[in-house]
């Protein structure tokens, strides 16, 4: 059980320790990037791996998750309470806004496949649902947190 929670806390935390650093690192550095001219650079190298990183970061931190939950079930205290309960459906909510919007738009603007308007909306549409994700994890970190503390209130 120990190994399911140990790989659940290690691909928690590079998903969520890189989801901070494109939220409070990259989008306040990219425009001082582009003035000089190493915006392209670290777009076409950088990005893609931490891209790669945070998403597969992503998959695998509910993967494990869902193991540690059925087999701590019971056993764990804390598994199952409604703020773990709480704390996974926020987890899989991010999980999805990583795949299914802030992934699909990234590779788009990394491509140069979108032009104008089409690149601008992607553009939004992954940092809103990147920065969604950054608040998320907030009340995520208090119910998990707090399943295993005594609960909210304690």
């Amino acid at each position: 059980m120990w190994v399911a929670e140990f790989f659940h806390v290690l691909v928690g935390t590079l998903w969520i320790g890189l989801l901070y650093f494109f939220n409070l690192v990259q989008v306040q550095s990219m425009p001082k990037m582009t003035e000089a001219g190493a915006a392209k650079p670290y777009t076409q190298i950088i990005l893609p791996k931490a891209l790669f990183l945070f998403r597969h970061a992503a998959l695998w931190t509910v993967i494990t998750g869902i193991i540690y939950y059925v087999v701590g079930r019971g056993k764990v205290q804390g598994i199952p309470s409604p703020e773990i309960m709480v704390g996974m459906l926020l987890g899989i909510i991010m999980a999805l806004n990583v795949w299914v919007f802030i992934w699909p738009n990234q590779k788009k603007i990394i491509a140069g496949a979108l032009e104008g308007d089409a690149l601008a909306k992607a553009k939004r549409t992954a940092f809103l649902a990147s920065r969604t994700n950054a608040w998320l994890s907030i009340p995520m970190f208090v119910g998990m947190i707090a399943a295993n503390h005594g609960g909210i209130g304690f």
